[in-house]
C-alpha cells in the first residue's frame, strides 16, 4: 500500500478495475447468449429436418407373469408394429398386401434405436408409448430383394393452418379441438411433412382469419417465408352439425392453388371424428407424393446434363445437393470451369421423377434446345 495515498482510496481503485473486467465479461456473455437464443428461435421457425425412418407414438400394452417379462413382450410388439407402419409409409397402397411380415426375432436387424415414454406398470402389466428409428439401408435392401417399389424421399414441408368453423364462428389462432387434433400426430416424419405455426403475435399480425377466408395469398406468402416453406395448406373444418364434419383443404403456392373436400359422418360429435379426418388428409397428401417419388426396382439410367452457376461456391453447393439426392446413384464430372460443368448422372425412376427429386433440394432440371441443364433455384 502506498502510505502517501489513503488506504481506502487504493482499495477502491483496485476493486473498480476488477468490477470493470467482470462487467465486460458479463456484457460479452449476455450478447453471446442473446445471439445464440435468437439463432435458436430463427432455426426453429423454419421447416425442421425430419427422419422418414422414425415412427413415433406407438402405444404398447402387454401382460405376463412379471413386469419385466411384460415389458419385453410389449417392446418387441411395438417395434414390429412400427415396422409395418414404416413399410406402408414407404410404399404404395396397392403394394401393401405383399409387404413382408418380419418376426419379432428378426426385427432387431432393422432397428437402429428406440425410446419409451409414459411408462405405467403393475405387478404383471406394462404400458408405454414408444418411438422407433430404423436403419434405412437395411429396410430398403429388404424391399429391393422383394422387388417392391418404394419412395425414400420426402416432399418439401408445407405450412398447415387449421381453421375451425362452428356455431361460435371462425377460429384460426385461438386454441380449439381441430388444431389440437393436428398437434397430436406426427406431421414431420411422413412422406408429405407439414409444419404447424407458433400462433404467436407475429403470426397473428401477418395473417388473420379474414385473410384466410378472402384467400389473401400475399399475407399467406409472408407467413410462408417466415417458416421457410413454399406452400401453405388451409384445413378448413366445418362443424355445425352433430355427427358430421366437412373439411375443405386449400393448397396455395407460387404454382397456383387447388382445393379438395372431405366429408366425415358418424354417430359422434365432430370433435371425435377429427382424428380420423387428420389421418385421412395426411394419407391423401402422402399418396399424391408417392405417385411422383416411388421408384420401380430396376436398372439405372444415365444421361448428360450441363450445370450452370456463377461462382465456384454455387458449384460446391450444387455438388453437395446432387450427392445427397436419393434418386442419383452416381455422377461423373467430364468438364469443370468457373461457371459451368458437364456431368453424367446415373439415376433410377423417370426423368420427371428425377426433376421432382432435385426440386426438393432447390435445383431446377430442364430440357432446353441444346440439352438438359441444371441450376440452383435459389
Amino acid at each position: 500500500i502506498d502510505m502517501k495515498k489513503p488506504f481506502f482510496s487504493s482499495c477502491f481503485i483496485s476493486i473498480s478495475a476488477f468490477e470493470e473486467k467482470i462487467l465486460k465479461f458479463l456484457t460479452k456473455t449476455c450478447v453471446f447468449l442473446a445471439l445464440t437464443y435468437a439463432a435458436f428461435i430463427a432455426s426453429n421457425l423454419g421447416a425442421q429436418a425430419s427422419n422418414l425412418f422414425e415412427v413415433k407414438n406407438v402405444n404398447v400394452d402387454a401382460e405376463a407373469s412379471s413386469t419385466l417379462e411384460a415389458r419385453g413382450i410389449a417392446l418387441k410388439d411395438g417395434q414390429s408394429r412400427a415396422f409395418q407402419i414404416l413399410l406402408k409409409r414407404l410404399t404404395r397402397v396397392e403394394d401393401w398386401p405383399v409387404l413382408p411380415i418380419v418376426s419379432e426375432q428378426e426385427i432387431e436387424t432393422f432397428v437402429r434405436r428406440f425410446r419409451v415414454q409414459d411408462e405405467k406398470t403393475s405387478s404383471r402389466r406394462y404400458l408405454a408409448s414408444m418411438s422407433v428409428v430404423f436403419e434405412p439401408e437395411t429396410v430398403l435392401d429388404l424391399l429391393r430383394t422383394l422387388n417392391i417399389p418404394f419412395s425414400e424421399t420426402q416432399a418439401r414441408p408445407m405450412l398447415l393452418l387449421p381453421v375451425l368453423e362452428d356455431v361460435d364462428g371462425y377460429r384460426l389462432w385461438d386454441n380449439h379441438w381441430w388444431a389440437e387434433s393436428w398437434a397430436q400426430v406426427d406431421t414431420s416424419n411422413i412422406p408429405a411433412p407439414m409444419v404447424l405455426p407458433l400462433g404467436d403475435p407475429e403470426d397473428r399480425a401477418m395473417l388473420d382469419v379474414e385473410d384466410v377466408l378472402l384467400s389473401d395469398t400475399q399475407s399467406m406468402a409472408a407467413l410462408a417465408k417466415r417458416y421457410n416453406v413454399d406452400t401453405v395448406v388451409i384445413a378448413h373444418a366445418l362443424a355445425t352439425e352433430k355427427g358430421r364434419l366437412d373439411v375443405s383443404v386449400y393448397q396455395y403456392s407460387a404454382a397456383g392453388s387447388r382445393l379438395f373436400v372431405r366429408n366425415y359422418k358418424g354417430q359422434r360429435n365432430p370433435a371425435d371424428i377429427a382424428g380420423e379426418a387428420v389421418e385421412d388428409i395426411l394419407s391423401a397428401f402422402a399418396k399424391e407424393w408417392k405417385q411422383t417419388s416411388v421408384v420401380e426396382v430396376g436398372d439405372q439410367v444415365t444421361f448428360t446434363v450441363a450445370a450452370d452457376y456463377e461462382r465456384m461456391g454455387e458449384w460446391l453447393t450444387m455438388l453437395e445437393r446432387l450427392e445427397a439426392a436419393s434418386f442419383i446413384k452416381s455422377l461423373d464430372i467430364h468438364v469443370l470451369t468457373s461457371q459451368g460443368a458437364i456431368l453424367s448422372l446415373a439415376y433410377t425412376g423417370s426423368v420427371d421423377q428425377l426433376a421432382s427429386n432435385l426440386a426438393q433440394s432447390d435445383m431446377l432440371l430442364r430440357e432446353e434446345k441444346n440439352g438438359w441443364r441444371l441450376k440452383l433455384r435459389r
